[in-house]
């Protein structure tokens, strides 16, 4: 008993979910990412995605450690973290590049496969490489992010070609896709996300603190865990009621009338059923972009195993920037089964552009809080 006493005070106690509500979610910069969520039984989210306890905390009943500083902690990308550390634990290289994170090539990319480019944005890369990928036997599964018919969006595990292309094309409205790729391990066990920059830094950021030693560990499937991360270049995501009261009163539409959005070139695009399109500037939904978006620099989706955006490439043309050898792995794997043409065809310049833009927001916006006195995370 004695052993006991004198050991159990030296063990560092981790924060748990108290202290990331203190430092991100009352401090309103909650990214709405899942992430937390996905890894924490107890906690939930509210209908803006924001984290939420849903029973106490494991600190709050009576627990030493819960992982590092408690698990939602460790996996929250609005908590600060080293962007070079994560590079080594991810890519086991540093970034050559400060403004696109690490990588192996950057190409153009478009689908051969009309069904595809019928039903998803731009070039339709991402759909066509996670079809391709589960025909090549690389995943059994990919949480996709799909929606109803007045665009309310929730997360969804698409199993066959036809699903994942079913979930095709940009949301721009919050998804719990990390919480739903957390819940879906222990049954997929080769998975892939399609996510945001704050979805795949935080699973990323869940691999390298906490799945190797917890998940792995408590399966009794002899199936490795064979994660896949897709990211998506993004400048802000939006809360589902903040962007449909906008979307109505800026465009004079219902949601329910609407097909298809996209944000490109500056402007907020609308395509109706009837196939008229609408456009605004994106400056005028500046008021409705979430703190955390603001702080983010993230444009490129840095940790994932490849990206996909439309900024750098000619109309109907997807850029990827492949990051890891399984991201070329999908790369060479959908070239292969017929899925993909590829171009070296890449202007990095916009692509630049829109990172400096980032950059120049969160300075503005990391300005103003520190001055309120706010937390500001930082990621040297």
């Amino acid at each position: 008993m004695t052993e006991t006493e004198n050991f159990v005070p030296l063990m560092k106690r981790s924060k748990g979910f108290k202290e990331l509500k203190s430092l991100v979610i009352d401090e309103g910069i909650c990214s709405g990412c899942s992430t937390c969520a996905a890894f924490c039984e107890r906690i939930q989210l509210d209908e803006d995605g924001n984290a939420e306890p849903k029973s106490d905390c494991n600190m709050e009943i009576g627990a030493i450690k819960c992982n590092i500083e408690g698990t939602c902690y460790d996996v929250c990308p609005m908590v600060s973290f080293s962007n070079i550390e994560m590079d080594k634990a991810v890519f086991d290289k540093p970034r050559e590049d400060m403004d696109i994170g690490y990588y192996k090539k950057i190409v153009a990319v478009r689908s051969k496969k009309p069904e595809i480019l019928e039903n998803a944005q731009d070039g339709g890369a991402a759909t066509a490489f996670l079809a391709a990928a589960l025909e090549g036997g690389l995943i059994d599964g990919v949480v996709v992010a799909n929606r109803s018919g007045d665009w309310r969006t929730d997360a969804g595990i698409a199993r066959t070609k036809e699903e994942i292309i079913a979930g095709a094309g940009t949301k721009y409205v919050r998804t719990p896709s990390a919480m739903k790729f957390g819940n879906t391990i222990r049954d997929i066990r080769k998975l892939a996300m399609v996510g945001t920059g704050c979805q795949t830094t935080g699973t990323r950021k869940a691999m390298v603190k906490l799945l190797k030693t917890v998940i792995e560990k408590t399966q009794e499937s002899d199936t490795p865990l064979d994660l896949t991360l897709i990211g998506l270049f993004c400048f802000e995501n939006f809360p589902y009621m903040r962007v449909k009261e906008k979307i109505e009163s800026e465009f004079g539409t219902k949601m329910e009338d609407i097909v298809k959005t996209d944000i490109t070139k500056g402007k907020f695009t609308i395509t109706k059923k009837d196939g008229t399109t609408q456009q605004k500037p994106v400056k005028d939904f500046s008021d409705i972009v979430p703190e955390s978006c603001d702080l983010c620099t993230n444009f490129t989706a840095e940790m994932a195993d490849l990206s996909i955006g439309s900024v750098g490439t000619d109309t109907g043309w997807s850029t990827v920037i492949i990051r890891s050898d399984k991201g070329l792995t999908l790369l060479e794997n959908a070239e292969k089964l017929g899925y993909i043409e590829v171009s070296d065809k890449v202007d990095m310049k916009p692509i630049k552009k829109g990172v400096s833009l980032k950059k120049g927001k969160r300075e503005k916006a990391a300005e103003k809080r520190k001055k309120e006195g706010k937390y500001v995370p930082e990621y040297s």
